[in-house]
């Protein structure tokens, strides 16, 4: 009950703001398409949303914008068209608009666009919110002063004869203000307005003023909202004399209020959210705001979708449910159907004060209560918005704030640094096992190697960070400086013409320091925009770029160790250093421990450990080389794990965990091994102790050298 004497009143406020001047003749049929559209939008919200507690009705965002153009298109009939009925003509703008925003919240729904409101500025948002506060409250003040049949100037506040029309409903709207921030009760507000309706007539009764005379002086309207069948159909409007010229010059500003009421649908549905504490279906929600507001077009309603006040003022008093929306939905029709009468008797303090406490609490919430949650620079994006609706329009506000959309993105974003990690080929290494030299060898020259890890699109305001950074290592002069600078793209969304232009100079960088620039896991689309900018050329896969980082930096360690080749041993994979002894004493134990291993010799494409098999043994390479792969699922591509070298072991944590396989060990050449089975562990350890131990610390050291390398993988990665 107390949500829908709400929506009545606060629609015939919406009705005095929008039916001013020359249209308040028309005001109680206004008030009446107001009150259908309430019916109809607060019925659909609550049975089609995802949220069955949902209420609906016109909404004061879009409203207080609607009368602005009304205001204008009323002034240029004359002018453009003087035989245009101004009823009629913005009646169809009313309904065009309400059209056009159901329209875009259907089709909105209907793509599951419902989160990309999500990525507008918060700043941004709540400039547009506070500045329509600004401009509710202004009517507000309108509302009151053009009751005297003074118009709407603001300047009628500097005299005195205007007092009586403008203090009592200021007053008004100033403590129910102050009085919600202080009492956050639900019966605040309907206790203030029951009050402020008794006060009024009490004081007409003590003063011996009778209504007509309260009318006649502005405290009342003057047109009545009840209207009978026969003034129902005088006043209705004659769309025959509708101002289309105008109208159509409109077009852009209607389209700017539907795109404003988008924004305040996603920004109260994300509010009731936070109120009743769960998640709410976006996209169903605006399916449901656009059939809702066709329907509203069809009786001449202004758009509406979710009121935060109305949908939580329940949420407080314990009630769950749709009986709300229903209930409150009834009420309108039944003002709808015969009611109106006693809105009559509701003065302009009341209605001029109700927009004015709305416009206030508007402004409030974005100018006091989010100033914690916004940064200094945030803020004053706020109130720069703010004063340009104030001293432009909201058009020119709604402009200014786009772009200062775009910047705010564009500079955040290129703060954001396209590097993600920046790493070197001692530090991240290919999943290439090789023997204890060629390690040594990558550990000593692997920082010649520079790994550059990108995130995100590359654009103007972050490609050139990705210059600077390539061109600083390049001119050091110390013992870091590349001779292969790496640049992995598989985190890279895309880039721009401006990015490309940055590899053509980074390229040049690169080509000046002869020093070889190689790309890895570039995209279709990247890799055909290099092309095309001469950065890459056909036919150089496998040498100027790879599909993946792991191959790259494979060819990069290979190249490396090519150019160290004559610090590598002759026979650096023999048996002597694959089963090194640790100290001369166990020279015996390596010997006796040979005589249990197994020689091994697998072709090419042999599964020498296939995965989820029994453990089966422990094999160490001799020569050749085998990749470890893993299948997700059968059907599913290998993919690479481990490249082994000469001089490695596979097999050893399903060897001692005794736990199946996990991936499968593949030869791609010919591969010689030394193998031992799990059955020869047993007898291993109880026949010869001492080889068994020499065994144990062998494999025990191969696995500490990988951790090692993976830890410091994990610290550069978490820096």
């Amino acid at each position: 009950m107390t949500v829908g004497i709400l929506t009545i009143l606060t629609q015939a406020s919406f009705a005095t703001l929008l039916y001013t001047g020359p249209l308040e003749p028309s005001r109680g049929l206004g008030f009446l398409m107001t009150l259908a559209g309430a019916v109809v939008i607060g019925l659909v919200l609550t049975l089609a949303g995802s949220f069955p507690g949902t209420v609906g009705r016109p909404h004061e965002l879009p409203i207080v914008i609607l009368a602005l153009l009304s205001t204008r298109l009323v002034g240029q009939l004359p002018t453009a068209h003087p035989q245009a009925d101004p009823f009629a003509t913005v009646l169809v703008m009313i309904a065009g608009t309400t059209f056009l925003f159901g329209l875009l919240s259907l089709l909105m729904g209907m793509g599951r666009a419902g989160n990309l409101f999500r990525f507008l500025p918060y700043p941004v948002l709540g400039g547009f919110v506070a500045g329509s506060g600004l401009l509710l409250a202004k009517g507000g003040l309108s509302v009151m002063l053009s009751s005297g049949g003074g118009g709407s100037d603001l300047p009628l506040l500097l005299q005195a004869s205007s007092l009586h029309l403008w203090l009592p409903g200021v007053t008004f709207g100033l403590a129910m203000f102050l009085a919600t921030r202080i009492w956050r009760s639900w019966l605040t507000i309907p206790a203030f307005l029951v009050i402020g309706l008794v006060l009024f007539h009490s004081v007409l009764a003590l003063s011996g003023i009778e209504l007509a005379q309260a009318r006649q002086a502005g405290l009342l309207p003057a047109q009545a909202l009840a209207l009978s069948p026969q003034e129902l159909a005088a006043g209705w409007p004659d769309l025959h004399r509708v101002g289309w010229g105008s109208l159509g010059r409109m077009i852009p500003d209607m389209l700017s209020v539907a795109f404003i009421a988008s924004l305040g649908t996603l920004m109260n549905a994300s509010a009731i959210e936070a109120t009743i504490g769960r998640e709410l279906d976006f996209n169903r929600d605006l399916k449901a705001v656009g059939l809702a507001n066709l329907l509203a077009a069809c009786v001449g309603s202004p758009a509406g979708f979710h009121s935060l006040s109305a949908t939580s003022l329940p949420q407080h008093m314990g009630v769950r449910g749709r009986s709300t929306g229903l209930i409150s939905s009834m009420l309108c029709l039944l003002a709808l159907l015969g009611g109106q009468g006693l809105v009559n008797q509701i003065p302009y303090a009341i209605t001029g004060g109700l927009l004015l406490f709305l416009g206030l609490s508007l402004l409030g919430n974005w100018l006091v209560d989010q100033r914690v949650f916004l940064s200094g620079m945030e803020y004053s994006i706020l109130l720069a918005i703010l004063l340009v609706m104030l001293a432009a329009g909201w058009m020119t506000a709604i402009i200014f704030g786009l772009i200062l959309a775009v910047a705010l993105f564009t500079f955040d974003y290129s703060r954001i640094s396209a590097i993600r990690l920046i790493l070197t080929g001692r530090t991240r290494r290919s999943n290439v096992d090789r023997d204890d030299a060629k390690t040594k060898v990558l550990e000593r020259y692997g920082d010649s190697i520079l790994i550059l890890c990108l995130q995100g699109h590359l654009f103007f305001g972050t490609a050139h960070g990705l210059l600077r950074t390539i061109g600083r290592h390049l001119e050091s002069r110390d013992h870091t400086n590349p001779h292969w600078v790496l640049i992995d793209m598989k985190r890279g969304s895309g880039i721009d013409a401006s990015a490309i232009n940055t590899f053509s100079r980074i390229k040049q960088l690169c080509d000046s320091y002869s020093v070889e620039l190689i790309l890895t896991a570039p995209s279709q689309q990247i890799l055909h925009s290099l092309k095309k900018a001469k950065v890459l050329e056909e036919g150089r896969e496998g040498i100027d770029w790879f599909q993946d980082l792991d191959h790259g930096l494979e060819y990069c360690e290979n190249e490396l160790l090519a150019f160290h080749a004559h610090t590598l041993p002759q026979e650096h994979h023999g048996i002597d250093l694959l089963l090194e002894a640790f100290n001369p004493a166990e020279e015996a134990a390596r010997e006796r421990l040979l005589g249990y291993l197994r020689h091994q010799e697998w072709p090419p494409g042999s599964i020498i450990i296939e995965q989820g098999s029994p453990p089966v043994g422990l094999h160490f390479i001799l020569s050749g080389r085998v990749s470890v792969e893993r299948r997700n699922r059968p059907e599913d591509p290998a993919i690479r794990l481990r490249t082994m070298d000469p001089g490695t072991c596979v097999g050893e944590i399903s060897f001692y965990l005794r736990r199946e396989t996990t991936a499968s060990v593949i030869a791609q050449t010919v591969v010689c091994s030394l193998s031992l089975a799990i059955a020869d562990l047993a007898e291993l350890e109880d026949k010869d102790p001492a080889a068994a131990i020499l065994l144990h610390k062998i494999v025990s050291r191969r696995l500490g050298e990988r951790l090692i390398l993976t830890n410091e993988l994990a610290f550069n990665l978490s820096n």
